[in-house]
């Protein structure tokens, strides 16, 4: 049976899902509705063409910076062959049920374990760096739709996933690990996407963390969320170019990385495929190194920023931005100082390829203003999934949300959890499907009496619908919790934020989600009174004052994790 094969989420996600939609109707440049299919293909192509064709080129202002960088930044040493070890490393990396190319070739054949296959491989790839050339059929992509939100007769509501062969990808998986630490030593601690050790919960944590200060301490802070228009395949490759070079990458990498984008292209499939067009511009989503191009580019325009006076001052040092790949946050507590960070940033990233949305990005401000704002002021905004508000509520403004997510969640999946299926199989989809949306973020939110008491009314709410029966049966939690076996769903949370704050304790001191959690901001006064509720206070009830001094020993601090879980399962929480 499907549900007991299924080995992971992941897998057991893929199997319970609807099948594709595909496209019927497309608005045109005439703003008609279409539905022929050959006009269909002709509106897709044409729109991909456009956004693909280059709109800049470098600039003496932007690329200042680089000037004095040799031209030639040829290593001393020649590049080493790629070796077996680097093969099988990569193709470990390598994920499963992944669509394959034009080749047809899929993960799975390249993990056959066959030391014969590895050492051609290794031979090609060698081969493809010395001549800075690879095979023609790597170069086409074939472009996938996924419709995001919005009107799905608009273009512009799709995120165009390219199909890459698996060669090309293992190719580039080499080279990646080959770059990381280069890269990666180029990157800022503002950047969390993409990387190793870093999460969305670094900047949940962050964001959270300087909200409840500023709210606490009655400090001004004002907030930019940054939203670009198709910015993976809006990026000009000057840009990427000019940051490897920066970046120091040895400029024989640089030209294979070259070769690979000036001989891109692609073609749409709807019901059919498009006719093949040239990638001029953009990093291809799909592509394994296009990460790591996109947030080394993005460093490279905001070096060309001189925001050194610029941001909240925390503990001595700015906290200007913070970044998740292109999900952008501005702070600052100055209202002037933002509103020349917007124009600062908006110019910068227009040279390079990247055009900021006005209609979806917004400011948020703690501060009355009378001034004339260039962004559409808000309350509250998602950002990284999570809802951001500058109130007191703002711990606890995702717990409505959540719910409400876990039961659309619930809902995607109500054939299978209301169904007459054995019920550790329909526990087994709860757990990887409801769960996960139930629980994301949650380490990162101030734990109370009464959200968590939400959480658990909620759960309860859906194992009744599992079993089958309603309030008016009267059946006890301990019942019910019997027959279905599930985890309490407090219990996970609280073990997550427990395990979550040892490891913000552990991490560098230098790191903003650390950094924030011991800032006070001194020259501040609070309200008198009883302070608000706090991320750490239960924390700091259980682990002591001293809680990040103790977190320093793994052992000690997991052994002290069961008494924290039971006092939001067993107890009532204070």
């Amino acid at each position: 049976m499907v549900l007991e094969k299924s080995s992971c989420r992941r897998s057991l996600k893929l199997e319970v899902a609807e099948g594709r939609k595909h496209i019927f109707k497309l608005i045109n440049k005439d703003n008609e509705v279409v539905t022929d299919r050959e006009e269909l293909l002709q509106i897709t192509e044409d729109f991909f063409k456009e956004l693909y064709t280059s709109k800049s080129t470098p600039t003496n202002n932007l690329h200042a910076s680089t000037s004095r960088l040799p031209v030639q930044n040829v290593g001393s040493e020649e590049i080493p062959d790629v070796v077996v070890d680097e093969i099988e490393f990569a193709i470990h990396q390598l994920k499963t049920r992944r669509a394959p190319g034009e080749d047809g070739i899929l993960p799975e054949m390249l993990k056959t374990n066959t030391c014969m296959l590895w050492d051609a491989l290794a031979s090609l790839f060698t081969k493809c760096i010395l001549e800075t050339q690879i095979p023609n059929s790597w170069h086409n992509a074939i472009i996938t739709l996924i419709h995001k939100k919005g009107d799905i007769k608009k273009l512009d509501n799709y995120r165009p996933i390219s199909l890459l062969s698996h060669l090309y990808k293992l190719f580039t998986r080499v080279l990646v690990n080959r770059l990381d630490k280069k890269l990666e030593f180029f990157q800022p601690r503002e950047q969390a996407g993409f990387r190793s050790g870093f999460s969305t919960n670094d900047h949940l944590q962050t964001l959270k963390t300087v909200i409840e200060k500023c709210n606490e301490y009655r400090k001004p802070l004002i907030l930019t969320f940054v939203d670009y228009e198709k910015a993976f395949d809006s990026i000009e490759w000057w840009v990427v170019e000019r940051a490897l070079v920066k970046c120091r990458v040895d400029e024989r990498y640089i030209q294979i990385l070259n070769h690979l984008h000036a001989n891109a292209t692609a073609c749409v499939s709807l019901h059919k495929k498009t006719r093949k067009f040239p990638l001029g511009r953009g990093v291809r989503q799909g592509d394994t190194i296009s990460p790591k191009m996109f947030t080394l580019s993005l460093e490279y325009i905001f070096q060309q920023l001189d925001w050194t006076n610029k941001g909240l001052v925390v503990d001595g040092e700015r906290l200007s931005n913070l970044r998740f790949a292109d999900d952008l946050v501005l702070i600052s507590d100055n209202i002037d100082d933002m509103i020349i960070m917007i124009e600062e940033l908006k110019t910068e990233s227009l040279k390079a390829g990247l055009k900021m949305n006005f209609n979806k990005t917004k400011i948020m401000t703690n501060i009355p203003t009378q001034i004339q704002l260039p962004v559409e002021k808000v309350t509250e905004y998602i950002y990284l999934g999570h809802k951001i508000t500058l109130g007191f509520e703002n711990q606890t403004a995702e717990v409505e949300r959540r719910i409400a997510k876990a039961w659309a969640a619930f809902g995607a999946n109500k054939e299978t959890l209301r169904s007459k299926l054995p019920l550790h199989l329909k526990a087994r989809v709860f757990e990887q499907c409801v769960m996960p949306v139930f629980t994301y973020g949650t380490e990162t939110m101030s734990l109370t009496k009464k959200s968590s008491e939400k959480f658990r009314v909620a759960q309860r709410g859906m194992e009744r619908i599992m079993l089958g029966i309603t309030l008016r049966d009267r059946k006890r939690n301990d019942w019910i919790r019997s027959k279905t076996k599930l985890t309490d769903v407090m219990e996970i949370i609280a073990k997550r934020k427990w395990t979550w704050a040892g490891h913000i304790a552990r991490m560098d001191a230098s790191r903003w989600t650390r950094r924030v959690l011991e800032w006070r901001p001194r020259a501040n006064k609070r309200e008198r009174g009883r302070p608000p509720q706090r991320w750490v206070d239960d924390i700091r009830r259980h682990g002591g004052h001293d809680w990040m001094r103790r977190a320093q020993d793994r052992q000690k601090w997991k052994e002290r994790e069961e008494a924290y879980v039971q006092k939001w399962t067993t107890e009532r929480p204070q």
